[in-house]
């Protein structure tokens, strides 16, 4: 499954510890990770400016981030959405030629769909993967 984490879901993972962390190994054994340089710069600076992680701590903690996905050049332009950012994130979802996008946006929840990539929250994903 090509899946695409938006970086609300990143940042659930690395910074909690409950469910999103849980659901990582799970979801790293039958999944293809994708995301975008937008993805990757906004995990780093809200790790910094949101959670307080030192600049090299944060740049350490998204070069984690960076292994596990294959980046994708977004040249796709998507207008579904209010906000631009929600935008780039299914245009880059779109480039992944992705399945699935898992976020904790509500605007993108509420699509459901768009040009054939589901948008799912992160629970919905965990259940879709411990049925494989």
């Amino acid at each position: 499954m090509r899946v695409l984490l938006d970086s609300n879901v990143w940042l659930a993972i690395l910074t909690t510890d409950g469910f999103y962390r849980r659901m990582w190994p799970h979801a790293r054994r039958g999944c293809q990770f994708y995301g975008s340089e937008d993805i990757i710069s906004e995990i780093q600076e809200k790790l910094h400016t949101k959670f307080g992680f030192s600049p090299r701590h944060a740049h350490l903690v998204t070069v984690f981030v960076a292994q596990q996905i294959e980046r994708v050049e977004v040249t796709s332009v998507v207008k579904a959405c209010a906000d631009p950012d929600d935008d780039r994130i299914l245009a880059a979802a779109l480039d992944a030629d992705g399945s699935l996008l898992v976020t904790g946006d509500a605007d993108l929840l509420a699509l459901k769909k768009s040009q054939g990539i589901d948008i799912v929250t992160p629970r919905q994903f965990s259940e879709s993967i411990s049925t494989k």
